[in-house]
């Protein structure tokens, strides 16, 4: 299905206006919000507990890895059953753990193994859910809005970032790590309404494919623009999860600030990839998709350098902007990128790929870096991860075919 082009100047009508999206989006806003509450809160518990950035990082991993481990089995899921189903089970599993970490903390009895092993249940859920979340989406929009559809469904990432981050912050500062778990908690309701009221025909929600997740790999493995596209994915979440991991580090040793603060770079990076999505359908609509992405990767390794030489919070805050912003103009375009590659009866299978991409492999850079950081100090760690955005450029040219068809709307061949 072709994209519907608009003269010039036109401007596009809000996908707010259907109720599906709306429903849709604000779910998964406010789960977002409840998951950044509970990742910048637990590394803050973590460390005052511990003083140990290594288990910091290994938080990070108990969180992410089951997304690598779980992401296919979900992808499987989510062509095999109802999606909407799939995701109402799973955030009533991870409500159910979510709940169970905050009376653990209220009795004083979460301790770092038991807080390590809940964010591994609540990562196992989310790689189940996550397929579904994300090939659900062109159940109710069209092929010719997806690539803006899947940037506006980004933001609730970013805003989820910055809303957690900012409430983790300010939750910590007047009450206990109790009331930010408790707050979680309560945030997986909302994806469990918003599936409950969204409006899709049992046609475009059923699938009666009953294939193996080896389909789905195959189909990926003889698909040299996914395989890339994947691969970019991968190298733009470094640094997100760099930053991600040595803030409360960074903030002691570097700025001499309070543990307790970290949640003020995650909310800078965050507010830049809030920015960044505002304008991207501005963007998109003056360059192309390869001169946004080189203009992205390039942005990410800048942020870095610039935060590995910050030598106080206003600096800190001022370099991890771009990196959020960058973010939010290269992911929209390798998602939509992926899902309109993608046959239906695949679609979610070749998403979990993306799952894994996205977030799977965030264990791993999140324990290299709080492994590094055990050696180095983390303004060298910082300039490490600056090669991982540079190293995504060179594929960004094999890319751009690929890309410049989908933005066309045209999948065949």
């Amino acid at each position: 299905m072709p994209a519907v082009n608009l003269p010039p100047g036109a401007r596009q009508p809000s996908l707010f206006r259907s109720r599906n999206f709306r429903v849709y989006w604000t779910g998964g806003f406010a789960s977002n919000i409840g998951s950044w509450l509970q990742n910048v809160t637990g590394s803050v518990y973590i460390m005052e507990a511990t003083h140990s950035t290594f288990l910091v990082g290994l938080l990070n991993v108990a969180t992410f890895v089951p997304l690598f481990l779980f992401s296919i089995a979900g992808g499987m899921i989510s062509d095999r059953f109802d999606r909407r189903a799939v995701i109402i089970v799973t955030h009533t599993i991870s409500g159910a753990v979510a709940a169970a970490v905050a009376l653990l903390a209220a009795f004083n009895r979460l301790s770092a193994p038991l807080l390590l092993g809940a964010a591994f249940l609540l990562g196992s859920s989310y790689a189940i859910s996550k397929p579904a979340f994300t090939a659900i989406l062109p159940s109710f929009v069209a092929r010719s809005e997806l690539a803006r559809a899947t940037a506006i469904n980004t933001l609730q990432f970013n805003m989820g970032m910055l809303g957690g981050s900012a409430l983790s912050a300010a939750i910590l500062a007047i009450a206990s790590p109790t009331w930010a778990f408790a707050v979680n908690a309560i945030s997986f309701l909302a994806p469990i309404v918003a599936m409950l009221m969204l409006r899709v025909d049992r046609q475009e929600r059923t699938s009666s494919i009953r294939g193996s997740g080896r389909e789905g790999l195959r189909f990926v493995l003889r698909s040299p623009a996914i395989l890339t596209i994947l691969a970019a994915v991968a190298l733009a979440n470094a640094s997100l999860e760099c930053l991600r991991t040595l803030a409360p580090s960074l903030l002691d040793t570097t700025m001499r600030l309070d543990a307790e603060s970290a949640g003020l770079l995650v909310m800078a990076c965050s507010a830049g990839g809030t920015a960044g999505i505002f304008g991207f359908t501005f963007l998109t609509g003056r360059f192309s998709d390869r001169h946004l992405l080189i203009v992205a990767f390039v942005m990410q390794a800048a942020g870095l350098a610039g935060l590995a030489e910050s030598s106080n919070i206003f600096m800190g805050i001022a370099f991890s902007v771009p990196i959020g912003l960058a973010f939010a103009l290269n992911i929209p375009i390798l998602s939509a990128s992926l899902q309109l590659l993608s046959p239906d009866l695949l679609r979610g299978r070749v998403m979990s790929f993306f799952s894994i991409s996205m977030f799977g492999l965030r264990p791993l850079f999140s324990l290299l870096s709080g492994g590094l950081a055990v050696f180095l100090s983390p303004p060298l760690v910082l300039l490490v991860f600056v090669l991982f955005p540079l190293l995504a450029l060179p594929m960004l040219g094999a890319n751009s075919r690929a890309v410049a068809t989908t933005r066309t709307g045209d999948t065949s061949g």
